[in-house]
Formats: C-alpha cells, sequence, structure tokens
C-alpha cells in the first residue's frame, strides 16, 4: 500500500528544495516570459552529464567495485594510524573520481565498524571529521569530483590543464595538512581478521568502466554529451534497470530551479548591475561566505552569472565546503552516519568537526592572502 503524500513533511524534508522552488516561482513573476533564453538557461547539459555519472557510480557500487579496492587495502595497514590514514585518504583519492558524497556514503559506515571491531571509539570524531574533509577537498582536484566543479568545467568552457592549475596548489596543500592532523594518532599495533572479498562481476566491471570512460571524454569535449546520455541510459536499462532510481533527482531538481532563479534574477535589471558590481570584485570572499549559509552547490549556481574571474568562484566554493556543517551538504552524509553509533555525541561532535574544518579554512584563507598567485 503506498503511503499517503504529506506536503508539509517532504518540505520539512528537504528544505533547500522547497526554498529554490519558492525562489523560482517569485522571480519568475518579476521577468518577462522568453522561452529560448529559458531552455538555454537551464543547462541540460549539465544535468545530462551529472545524471549520467550518477547511474555509472551507482553501477560500480551495485557490482562491489569499491568495496572489493577497500578490503584490498586492509593488507597495507598494521596499526592505528595507518588504519585511520586508510580510511582518510581513501576518501581524499576516491572522491576525485566519484564524488565527495559518494566516498562518504560507502567509506564513513566502514569506518565507524573498524574502529568499533578494534575498541578505538575515542577516535571516531576525528577519524570521521577528517574523512569528511579529505572528501571535500580531494574531490575538488576534477571537474568530475563534485557538482559544483562539473557545472563550473562546463559553464565557463575550461580546458582539463586549466582546470588542474586552479584546484591542483589547494589539493596537495590539504593532503599535506591530513598529514599532519593524523600524525599525533597513537602507532598501537592491531589485528584486523581478514574480510573475505566478494568476488566482481568481471562482464559488468568492463561495462561500467567503459561506461565511465564515455563521461570522462565528454567532459573533456572528445564526445557528445546527448550521445553519450543515450548510451549510458540504453545500458544501464540492459545492465540494471534499478540503477535509475540511485539517481540524486532532489540534486537535479535543485540544480534546475537554481537555473531558472538566477535566469530570472539576472534579468532583473536594477539587481543584476548591483550583483555584477558587489560579486564581480570580490568572487571568492563572496562565494566563500555564501557558501557557509547555503552549501556550495547552490552558492556556485547563483553566483556563476555575476563572476568575472571564475578561478575565484572555483577556489571559493570549493574551498566553502569547508567550515559549518552545511557548506558542504555531503558533511551531513558523515554527521548522519555518526550518529547512528550507540553513545554517540552529536553536539562535542559538531564542536570538534567546526573546529577541524576552522583550522583548515583559517590555512587555506591566509595562503591566498599571501601567494594569490596560487590560492
Amino acid at each position: 500500500m503506498l503511503k499517503k503524500f504529506n506536503l508539509l513533511s517532504f518540505c520539512k524534508d528537504n528544505l533547500d528544495l522547497s526554498i529554490a522552488f519558492i525562489l523560482a516561482l517569485i522571480s519568475s513573476f518579476l521577468v518577462e516570459f522568453n522561452q529560448d533564453a529559458l531552455v538555454k538557461a537551464l543547462n541540460l547539459e549539465v544535468l545530462l552529464l551529472l545524471a549520467c555519472l550518477m547511474l555509472v557510480v551507482a553501477g560500480f557500487r551495485l557490482i562491489g567495485i569499491l568495496d572489493f579496492c577497500y578490503k584490498k587495502c586492509f593488507a597495507l595497514v598494521d596499526n592505528t594510524r595507518s588504519l585511520a590514514r586508510l580510511f582518510i585518504f581513501i576518501n581524499f583519492f576516491i572522491s576525485m573520481l566519484v564524488t565527495n558524497d559518494v566516498s562518504l556514503i560507502i567509506f564513513v559506515p566502514l569506518a565507524i565498524n573498524a574502529f568499533i571491531l578494534i575498541g578505538r571509539k575515542d577516535l571516531l570524531i576525528q577519524v570521521v571529521s577528517l574523512q569528511t574533509i579529505a572528501a571535500n577537498m580531494g574531490s575538488m582536484l576534477t571537474p568530475i569530483g563534485n557538482p559544483q566543479n562539473l557545472f563550473i568545467y562546463t559553464y565557463f568552457s575550461y580546458d582539463i590543464l586549466s582546470f588542474f592549475k586552479v584546484t591542483a596548489p589547494t589539493f596537495l596543500v590539504c593532503f599535506f595538512l591530513l598529514m599532519v592532523f593524523t600524525h599525533h594518532i597513537d602507532t598501537n599495533s592491531l589485528k584486523i581478521g581478514k574480510s573475505k572479498i566478494t568476488a566482481v562481476d568481471k562482464k559488468k566491471a568492463y561495462a561500467f568502466s567503459a561506461l565511465f570512460l564515455l563521461c570522462i571524454l565528454c567532459v573533456l569535449n572528445v564526445l557528445n554529451v546527448y550521445i553519450v546520455g543515450s548510451i549510458v541510459v540504453i545500458a544501464v536499462f540492459f545492465i540494471s534497470k534499478s540503477l535509475f532510481s540511485k539517481v540524486d533527482y532532489k540534486l537535479l531538481s535543485l540544480f534546475l530551479l537554481l537555473f531558472i532563479f538566477v535566469h530570472n534574477i539576472t534579468n532583473f535589471e536594477g539587481l543584476r548591475e548591483f550583483c555584477f558590481e558587489f560579486v564581480g570584485h570580490y568572487e571568492y570572499f563572496v562565494s566563500l561566505c555564501l557558501s557557509q549559509i547555503i552549501s556550495n552547490v547552490p552558492a556556485t549556481v547563483m553566483l556563476s552569472t555575476f563572476v568575472k574571474d571564475p578561478d575565484a568562484l572555483l577556489l571559493g566554493v570549493n574551498v566553502g565546503g569547508l567550515g559549518t556543517i552545511i557548506a558542504s551538504m555531503a558533511s551531513l552524509i558523515s554527521f548522519k552516519a555518526y550518529v547512528k553509533v550507540e553513545g554517540a555525541k552529536p553536539l562535542y561532535y559538531l564542536k570538534k568537526f567546526t573546529k577541524y574544518n576552522l583550522k583548515f579554512l583559517l590555512i587555506l584563507i591566509v595562503l591566498h592572502f599571501v601567494i594569490p598567485s596560487l590560492f
């Protein structure tokens, strides 16, 4: 029996989506309707590519490739610090390929279970907090690491080398900082029983790897997004139709509504001039600060039309993923996983999580002032 739809509950559970809908609706009454301009503003190519990547990553999760890699890594672990670094840096590097939220969904629960298993619940908050930072900052390196990067990459027509030139310095600094922040974790030896490694379906693994390669070629503007989209949808239909339910339709809808809102306000003359004048001079700090309030994905879409320096926006929204728990919505994934632990201390977690984030954020902001050409 189907559950009765409750609009009020839906709005409460999806506050960001509800606010975006209200903004899009109200702003639509302020401007003259232009169908061609609106369709162009919706950036359907970005949405299609993002949906394709979601389908392919869901396929990798379905056949257990990421779980296979994680269990193989346990052969390299022999003490508490190396175990912590395993989970932190696996998030750091995997997130650049499968997005920050997917890497946290997979590896945070595994880290929690592992540290409970060895009787080190005292390290849970530190490890989970640093895992979250690692995923958010590791994902910034590539155009496909997170939704805001993919949007900026396509919207401003970056080439891959120019993109890496902007993101790589911050990425490398964060790698060093994660090493420093984990250095004081003790090196007590530990014994972890060998996990049973489930065999991966090789045919499906090859199929999803091929689809992933097509998506990458699409990101690099080698292939047409509509051709790749058609191939991915047809392939997923025959491999596993259930994957269509794994697409984050909420995120796609959020993008769609924000595209409408941004299109409307950019055609509202008085506000447009103010935004161009203000945002255009302070892209880095405006995007960083706005991310703390509404998270970095909506901030990216809202500010993209007004920026004069896309490099500053790219850095600002990614560094802006540090700070508050909502600066990057992916951070809520870790928080929700932690609060399920018996004896969890949510307020203490938020305090420590914010402390770690602010330290990273302060260092990166200082570097932005000291070496502005790199940061």
